[in-house]
């Protein structure tokens, strides 16, 4: 008993946020439901490929020499890419290692009721929750090691914990977007900034062998990261301390080349991998991806309203005052150093092809790093006077709803994975009620590429209040070649209020018979083209495959009202087909 409450004493910083970021998940933000998707696939595929359907090692296998060996590789999309006459999994593999015993248990204790496991079932996807859960309990944990070395307060240390999981992208990282590696990354180069601190601080050789561990995982996981050793003159706090740690580690050359064996060693399994899908122990898997250098987003990557750090991760912002307060106290050696490797690492994420990093919440690709702000963050706080650090806690801790708040819109559909802008940031910032969900979601199209194949005015509907109106009900015999329509254009005049709970339902549906073709629900606030709360002529697209089964069709426009009347003025739809 005296070794459970001791151990509990030991962690509870963990303990208390962890449960915290349940609560928050659990109560507000919504677990998801499938998190193995995207990217998150690809990570993750080692280990189905492996242990399940054994169609990993394909260096003798060709595509054209055993093409069934491909079958179920080629109906993955965007994992695996051609190289050579073989295909090769576009991730690095150091993900599917560290989810490799959560995958053993899952494979262990699921209960499929006799169907056919390939390792994407409900256990498997649940279990990408507690692995990240698990993670980041690590990482903060590592974090307090690390902060500790500093001597830093025991109360700022678990303030920058707090801050970590609650005000920054790992709440969505951890939930909605588990499968990520960045989670990972976070974890490793915590733990490696961890023992190079403490190395450094004792000059104690096996520091220096577990850092360097770490530094194999952090390639294993990303390549890139391996950028993080330019951290270390940070780290070491002066150049003498630096001096000292280079001789220290030239005078143990035992421990020395037992780290570099255990570096190359842990970095050769991404080789292997590589080799056994292959036959090539180097490969360039991101074909048509790279970096461009003559081409940095640097201000976009930090600023933008489409994935700006700052932007969606303020609380950043908020850490870099520290650099002020380095300066101001003439500490120009951590001023330099920690900007030097900030602006290096920023041009070097800046550069890459797709600088925001596809569909996404935030700039994903700062997660592995966000320890490098944390330390110098921490370091501030707890040199500051009362005052203004109570005053830059407060407002640190107002960061914490936003990104509480701004994970929940992602989640919802509220913010756009992708295609986010000032206007659109500001038009949902905050907002959480159901009319929001989708907003920024309109699909637009070509009209060159469509034809319309007929035209309905409907004219003005009354709605009275908590009703549901049919606006229109016509037979599919009406609209010639309706067998070809893709798209239905639903036009209304309105001021489209952002209070306004009015919703539109288009519904296909098979003549008399409990059949539905498609059915689409949307607020009526989804149809402004200009501005919310203007009067104008709004539009929505419903979309859906051409049906061709040649029975008699009804296709329906129902208003459904709650606590207030409508009026939609000058309705009418346009009928589309593709040329």
């Amino acid at each position: 008993m005296k070794i459970l409450v001791s151990t509990l004493k030991y962690f509870i910083n963990e303990i208390v946020i962890i449960f915290c970021l349940i609560f928050l998940i659990n109560n507000y933000i919504g677990k998801a439901d499938k998190l193995i998707r995207a990217d998150e696939v690809g990570y993750y595929e080692y280990l189905p490929s492996i242990f399940i359907h054994h169609d990993f090692v394909r260096k003798n296998d060709s595509i054209h020499q055993n093409p069934n060996l491909y079958h179920r590789i080629n109906s993955i999309n965007g994992v695996y890419v051609d190289y050579k006459n073989f295909k090769v999994n576009k991730y690095s593999g150091g993900t599917a290692l560290l989810q490799l015993p959560f995958f053993a248990y899952s494979c262990l204790t699921s209960n499929l009721d006799g169907s056919f496991n390939d390792g994407y079932q409900s256990p498997f996807q649940k279990s990408f929750y507690y692995i990240a859960i698990f993670y980041l309990f690590l990482s903060i944990f590592f974090l307090k090691k690390l902060l500790v070395l500093y001597d830093i307060k025991k109360h700022i240390i678990f303030f920058s914990q707090l801050i970590l999981v609650l005000a920054t992208s790992v709440t969505n990282y951890v939930n909605y977007d588990a499968g990520f590696s960045h989670l990972y990354s976070l974890f490793a180069i915590t733990t490696f900034l961890y023992f190079i601190k403490s190395f450094i601080k004792f000059q104690k050789m096996t520091h220096f062998v577990w850092a360097s561990v770490f530094l194999g995982l952090i390639f294993l996981l990303r390549q890139p990261n391996i950028l993080i050793v330019l951290f270390i003159p940070f780290l070491a706090g002066s150049v003498k301390n630096l001096k000292i740690s280079f001789t220290t580690l030239f005078k143990n050359t035992q421990g020395l080349l037992l780290s570099i064996l255990l570096f190359f060693g842990i970095i050769s399994v991404q080789f292997v991998f590589w080799y056994l899908q292959t036959g090539d122990f180097f490969v360039y898997s991101y074909q048509g991806e790279s970096f461009n250098f003559l081409d940095p987003h640097f201000f976009s990557i930090l600023f933008s309203y489409k994935k700006g750090l700052f932007v969606y991760t303020p609380i950043l912002f908020i850490a870099t005052l520290s650099l002020i307060w380095f300066a101001y106290k003439k500490q120009f050696y951590l001023f330099f150093t920690w900007i030097g490797f900030f602006i290096l690492l920023t041009y070097f994420l800046s550069s890459w092809w797709s600088w925001f990093y596809g569909c996404s919440y935030g700039l994903r690709a700062y997660i592995d790093f966000y320890a490098i702000f944390l330390i110098p963050f921490a370091l501030m706080l707890d040199k500051l006077g009362k005052v203004p650090r109570l005053l830059i806690m407060g407002l640190s801790l107002f960061t914490i709803p936003i990104n509480i708040i701004q994970t929940y819109q992602y989640k919802e559909y509220i913010l756009h994975w992708i295609d986010m802008d000032k206007e659109k940031y500001w038009k949902v910032f905050l907002k959480t009620d159901n009319q929001y969900k989708g907003l920024l979601w309109k699909n637009n199209f070509d009209k060159n590429q469509y034809y319309t194949l007929k035209e309905i005015t409907i004219g003005d509907i009354p709605c009275p209040e908590n009703s549901i109106t049919q606006a229109l009900k016509i037979r599919n015999t009406d609209i010639p070649d309706f067998d070809k329509a893709s798209i239905i254009q639903v036009f209304i005049d309105n001021e489209y209020q952002e209070t306004n709970q009015t919703k539109v339902i288009l519904s296909i549906n098979k003549l008399n018979e409990n059949h539905n073709y498609y059915w689409h629900e949307r607020y009526l606030i989804h149809f402004y083209q200009t501005e919310l709360n203007k009067w104008q002529t709004g539009s929505f697209n419903f979309e859906f495959e051409p049906i061709t089964d040649h029975q008699e069709i009804e296709i329906s426009l129902d208003v459904i009202t709650a606590n207030q009347k409508e009026h939609l003025k000058n309705v009418r739809l346009k009928i589309l087909s593709k040329k």
